[in-house]
């Protein structure tokens, strides 16, 4: 019986000894993370942003690469692909069986932008009127429509233009949309160009309360007097709207200790943080997170629940400094192709940005003459990939990219066709 408990003994000591091993030396090994932020510019990107720049000071090991995107909804599907590892959306964007919370990172409030004079002073005025609003696959369109319902409108008693966000700046400056509808934080940039060019006013949104009865992640707040403007001050006074948490999401499939590094990350250096993006200020704490429909990362949750750590944890970061010494300097080459692989995934994006707005801006569009644009691109991308030029990860994203694009031309397409014939 002694010798028998021994080889348990030994057996147990062996299993741990090797687990505790590999676990070691999987904190050695460097990470790539690929998040969705939304457009260049806005305020997600850059809070991701600055998460990546914390990653590069203090975790040389965890490298997190921003991606450009169209928004919460494009985020969504990419992240149930596995074509990212965390992504930001809106609360209230319907999100995947398999998406799981890290944190909340602000609040977005809903943003009527109209011209003024034409008679808009509430959202029951907009029956009739033309709203440039995001493709219908994002979240902000359905935002949108979620409000006006609550009005009494629906998509026969409003004008919908789809456009990007830098269209609808111009569109609303010429007089060619009467309207524009935002999920921003308050002060947001691009609404602040508009308003500075001024013949346009913001609209009070109530009933945030009743909005919550059918959508429990809407809140009640507001935008702040001179959030676009100082003297004179844009809003002259605070304005009610409903206001929805930015947040940041990954899948139960991506490995927990990867984002309780991220975790640790935002919260351990949250004050630098602030110095990236003043919006990091409103931050959840761990208390706030169990209000989320969406349920919590695994990861995430062992960060939040660090009280009582583990004695490799309290020991690695000792033995884990002198193999840093040598990471390091991989870890520095290594990032140095990454972002020449980066720059050619947001060259190519921003190409096929470029198509869609054309597109949309072309009044008798040809699906030849676009695609054969599309082709062009996918054949370079095709062509970086065989050389090494493009990651895995990369490719995928822009074929991705692709299809979306495809799919988005096709139905401008017909929109217009359809117009004609109907004017004919």
């Amino acid at each position: 019986m002694g010798r028998i408990i021994i080889i348990i003994v030994l057996l147990s000591t062996g299993f741990f000894a090797i687990a505790g091993g590999l676990h070691f030396l999987d904190q050695r090994k460097h990470h790539i993370l690929v998040i969705g932020a939304g457009s260049e510019g806005g305020e997600a990107y850059a809070m991701a942003s600055a998460i990546a720049n914390l990653a590069q000071k203090y975790d040389p090991l965890l490298d997190i690469v921003v991606a450009e995107t169209g928004g919460s909804g494009q985020n969504n599907r990419m992240l149930q692909k596995n074509l990212l590892q965390m992504a930001t959306i809106q609360a209230d964007t319907k999100a995947g069986p398999d998406t799981r919370l890290i944190t909340m990172l602000y609040p977005d409030a809903y943003q009527v932008l109209v011209r003024e004079g034409i008679g808009i002073n509430s959202i029951s005025d907009l029956r009739g009127k033309t709203m440039a609003l995001p493709s219908k696959s994002s979240g902000q369109y359905r935002s949108f429509f979620f409000l006006a319902e609550h009005y009494g409108l629906s998509e026969n008693d409003i004008n919908i233009v789809n456009m990007s966000s830098k269209a609808s700046e111009w569109a609303l400056s010429q007089g060619a949309v009467d309207g524009v509808f935002r999920v921003r934080a308050p002060g947001n940039r691009g609404l602040q160009k508009m308003i500075a060019k001024g013949g346009v006013k913001l609209l009070p949104i109530s009933h945030s309360n009743a909005l919550r009865l059918d959508q429990p992640a809407i809140r009640e707040g507001e935008i702040p007097a001179g959030s676009y403007q100082g003297f004179p001050a844009v809003p002259s006074q605070d304005l009610p709207t409903p206001t929805v948490m930015r947040l940041l999401v990954s899948t139960k499939h991506v490995d927990p200790n990867l984002i309780e590094r991220v975790t640790k990350l935002i919260y351990e250096n949250r004050r630098e943080l602030s110095d990236y993006s003043p919006l990091a200020g409103f931050l959840a704490d761990h208390a706030e997170l169990a209000n989320s429909a969406i349920p919590i990362h695994g990861g995430a949750m062992k960060y939040y629940e660090r009280d009582n750590p583990s004695f490799l944890q309290e020991n690695a970061e000792v033995f884990a400094f002198y193999i840093t010494l040598l990471a390091g300097l991989i870890s520095g080459l290594l990032r140095i192709n990454n972002r020449k692989m980066k720059a050619r995934v947001d060259a190519y994006n921003r190409e096929l940005i470029d198509i869609y707005n054309s597109a949309i801006m072309d009044k008798t569009p040809v699906l030849a003459h676009y695609r054969n644009q599309m082709m062009d691109i996918f054949a370079r991308v095709l062509k970086d990939s065989e050389q090494g030029n493009l990651s895995a990860t990369g490719f995928e994203f822009l074929s991705f990219a692709w299809d979306e694009l495809n799919d988005a031309v096709i139905d401008v397409v017909r929109e217009r066709a359809a117009e004609m014939e109907v004017r004919a």
